[in-house]
C-alpha cells in the first residue's frame, strides 16, 4: 500500500474493470487451454497488489505471481487462494513462511531446493517449486544443459515437488523475433526431454505479455502458464505492438491549475531557465512534480491535457510543481480547471507508453513510480 500522504490537488485512480477487460482481451488471442499467472509484484506494478489480485482472480486468472515471500504472505492474509509464484526465489529467512503458506518459489539451485524440502518435511508438508532455466535472459536460472541433472537430484527430495520449468523471454514482443524463437526452441526441447524421463511439470511457463501478444515459434501450448504483466495494466511490452489489441490504461492521474499567469516574451521558466517564452503567452502552474512520481525527464518534452487539449510542459519539472504553456487556448483555462497528466480527457488520451516515450523509459517504470508516490483510488471501490 502506498505510504504517500494525500494532498488536496492530485488524484491517482485505478480502473479495476480496465484490468479485467485487458485479461479478457488477452485471452482472445491466446490458444485455448493456456492458463494465466497474473503478475502483481511491486505492488501490482503500482496499481495496488491486493485490489488487482482480487480483480484478476475474479476475472479468471488461475495463478498469481509476486516477487518474494512477503508479498505472497500479504495475499494469503487477504484471503487469496491458489498457486502464488515467487519469481525471485527464496531467501533462507523465507523458507518456513513459504512452506506454511504454500507459496511456490521459482528456484535455480539444488541447495535451496534441498533446504526448502527439509523445512517442509519438518512441518509435515510437501512444498512446491518451479525450476528457473536461463534460456537467454542472462539473469537467474540454471543452464539448460544442467537442468535435467538438477531435476533428477530434486526427485529424491521427499519434501519437494517441482511443478514446472520457468524461463523468461528477453525480447518478447519486439520486432526482432530471432532471440525469442531461439529461447522457445531451447525451452521446448528441454521440456520434452524432461517429460520423456517422467517429469510431469504441468505448470511450466515461458511466455510473458510480449510472448502472449506475439508468440515465438514453438511456444509451448496448453497447459502452459503465461505470466501476464504490463499488458494487464494497459501498457505495451514493446511500442511496435501499438494498436494490436484493445488494451485499456488502468491508471489515471489528474491534478488542477493552481495559478494562471501572463508571461512576456523572453521570460524564463523554472530552474536553470531552460525555457523562455518566444512570444507573449499564458502559463498554468500544476501542483505535480517528481516528488509525486511524475518524471523530471518530461521537462520541455511532454504534455498534459487541459480542456481536452495538449498543453506543453515548459521548463524543468520541479519536485511538486510543473508549468504548462497555455498560449493559444480559447477560452483561457482558469484556476481550478482539471489537468490530466495520465489518462483521458475529452477525445484525447495520454497513455503510460506515450509518457514513457517522452522520458526515454518504459511504461513499467512510469506506473510503478506514480503508484508508489500517490494514494490510490480504486474504481469501483
Amino acid at each position: 500500500m502506498s505510504q504517500a500522504a494525500p494532498g488536496p490537488y492530485n488524484k491517482l485512480t485505478i480502473d479495476l474493470e480496465a484490468i479485467a477487460h485487458n485479461l479478457r482481451a488477452l485471452r482472445t488471442i491466446m490458444p485455448k487451454g493456456l492458463r494465466v499467472a497474473g503478475t502483481v509484484k511491486s505492488d501490482g506494478y503500482g496499481h495496488g497488489m491486493v485490489a488487482v489480485a482480487r480483480k484478476l482472480k475474479e476475472a479468471g486468472a488461475e495463478f498469481l505471481a509476486v516477487a518474494h515471500a512477503a508479498e505472497g504472505a500479504v495475499l494469503r492474509r487477504e484471503g487469496l487462494a491458489g498457486q502464488i509464484l515467487l519469481l525471485l526465489g527464496l531467501h533462507p529467512s523465507e523458507m518456513t513462511q513459504a512452506a506454511r503458506l504454500r507459496l511456490t518459489p521459482v528456484l535455480f539451485d539444488l541447495e535451496t531446493m534441498a533446504a526448502l524440502s527439509d523445512v517442509a518435511t519438518g512441518l509435515g508438508l510437501r512444498a512446491q517449486c518451479h525450476l528457473k532455466v536461463d534460456t537467454g535472459m542472462g539473469r537467474l536460472g540454471v543452464r539448460p544443459e544442467d537442468a535435467l541433472e538438477l531435476l533428477r537430484a530434486a526427485r529424491a527430495l521427499r519434501g519437494l515437488e517441482v511443478r514446472g520449468l520457468t524461463s523468461h523471454l528477453a525480447t518478447g514482443g519486439s520486432a526482432d523475433r530471432a532471440m525469442a524463437d531461439e529461447q522457445a526452441a531451447v525451452f521446448g526441447q528441454l521440456l520434452a526431454a524432461a517429460r520423456a524421463e517422467g517429469f510431469d511439470l504441468p505448470d511450466s511457463s515461458l511466455c510473458n505479455s510480449g510472448g502472449a501478444m506475439d508468440p515465438p515459434a514453438a511456444a509451448p501450448g496448453p497447459p502452459h502458464v503465461v505470466r501476464l504483466g504490463i499488458a494487464l495494466y494497459g501498457g505495451l511490452p514493446d511500442p511496435a505492438m501499438a494498436g494490436r489489441l484493445d488494451l485499456r490504461g488502468a491508471m489515471g492521474l489528474a491534478s488542477q491549475l493552481i495559478a494562471v499567469r501572463p508571461a512576456r516574451r523572453g521570460q524564463p521558466v523554472s530552474y536553470g531557465c531552460t525555457w523562455r517564452a518566444d512570444c507573449d503567452t499564458w502559463l498554468g502552474v500544476v501542483p505535480l512534480g517528481y516528488g509525486d512520481g511524475y518524471p523530471r525527464a518530461a521537462s520541455n518534452n511532454g504534455f498534459m491535457l487541459v480542456h481536452g487539449q495538449r498543453a506543453p510542459i515548459v521548463g524543468r519539472v520541479c519536485m511538486n510543481l510543473t508549468v504548462l504553456d497555455l498560449g493559444g487556448f480559447d477560452p483561457l483555462p482558469q484556476v481550478g480547471d482539471e489537468v490530466v497528466a495520465l489518462g483521458g480527457q475529452g477525445a484525447d488520451e495520454i497513455t503510460c507508453d506515450e509518457l514513457a516515450s517522452w522520458c526515454q523509459t518504459i511504461s513499467y517504470e512510469i506506473v510503478c513510480r506514480l503508484g508508489a508516490a500517490n494514494p490510490r483510488i480504486h474504481e469501483p471501490a
